[in-house]
């Protein structure tokens, strides 16, 4: 059988928090702050899902001072520059805003925040870190989640029909020698790879690689079937990078904040994945993982 894979144009990936915080603690909590990696020329969007408190929305970097601050308004829609965001009702508990940079330089690499109310003390949050690099990764010149070294990820098969083999393999899954697992069982490993299908769960199928390395940087494809004649599959990027050398400090985010791919990304094959860090989904609260990433693709 012939296999007909999708060109993947971005990669943009969610995490959840836990099902405590999902359940209403209003505490802080620390979690590792998200890389993502961009290249000099492309543009990046990442869509923050935030709890709705207040009409002021925020973009900005760095310790978020006065002269940090890239936009702040009450409308939808603003711009400054090369710097853009959009807001829309999610839930009626939630709104998503979306911050673009578009044309991106070495210059915009840093630390950044996007929120709902005042800078100084915001109602919901999410930070994150853009890095630029001169060329694109693998074609890509928008934004790609990036782990380091050492990392255990898990990524939910989402939007996959279930069937009872279930399949992990990597680049273009097309030769045996592709094949990581494949199993009718419920559960399967080989290796640091491994695969489940947790019954009730909100993704049904997860793929788990621990201790991830730089070689581990690529293409996956999951799903139900048979790997070379899946009847559903999703495929999703990784980009592996060294651990850094000293431990940097963890940021304190809010309670429910997540990235989400934006509303000009087409999502009719989206994927989620997992890591140590990441971003939420708009409206799901799943309790078998804490924290999801998605990649978008067309």
């Amino acid at each position: 059988m012939i296999k007909f894979r999708m060109n993947i144009h971005c990669v943009v990936f969610l995490c959840f928090l836990s099902a405590a915080l999902c359940g209403g603690n209003t505490g802080l909590v620390s979690a590792k702050v998200n890389i993502y990696t961009g290249a000099e020329g492309g543009t990046g969007s990442l869509s923050c899902h935030l709890f709705r408190f207040g009409k002021r929305k925020f973009f900005c970097r760095d310790e978020c001072k006065e002269e940090d601050i890239l936009i702040k308004t009450d409308k939808s829609r603003a711009q400054n520059g090369r710097y853009s965001i959009k807001y829309r009702r999610g839930t009626s508990t939630r709104g998503i805003l979306t911050v673009t940079i578009t044309n991106m330089t070495k210059s915009d690499s840093g630390q950044y925040r996007c929120g709902l109310g005042g800078t100084f003390l915001p109602w919901s949050y999410y930070d994150f870190q853009v890095r630029v690099l001169d060329a694109a990764l693998a074609g890509h010149s928008d934004f790609i989640h990036t782990d380091t070294e050492g990392e255990t990820i898990t990524y939910p098969c989402s939007r996959t029909v279930y069937g009872r083999w279930k399949f992990l393999c990597k680049d273009d899954c097309e030769h045996d020698e592709d094949i990581l697992i494949e199993t009718d069982g419920s559960r399967a490993q080989s290796g640091r790879y491994s695969i489940e299908y947790k019954v009730g769960s909100v993704f049904g199928l997860y793929v788990t690689i621990t201790q991830v390395t730089k070689s581990d940087t690529g293409w996956y494809w999951c799903g139900y079937g048979r790997a070379l004649s899946p009847d559903s599959e999703l495929g999703f990027q990784i980009l592996v990078i060294d651990a850094p050398t000293t431990s940097s400090p963890n940021q304190t985010l809010q309670p429910f904040s997540a990235l989400v791919p934006s509303d000009s990304t087409p999502t009719a094959t989206q994927s989620f994945t997992s890591s140590s860090g990441g971003f939420t989904p708009s409206a799901v609260f799943p309790e078998d993982i804490d924290q999801l990433k998605v990649p978008c693709h067309l």
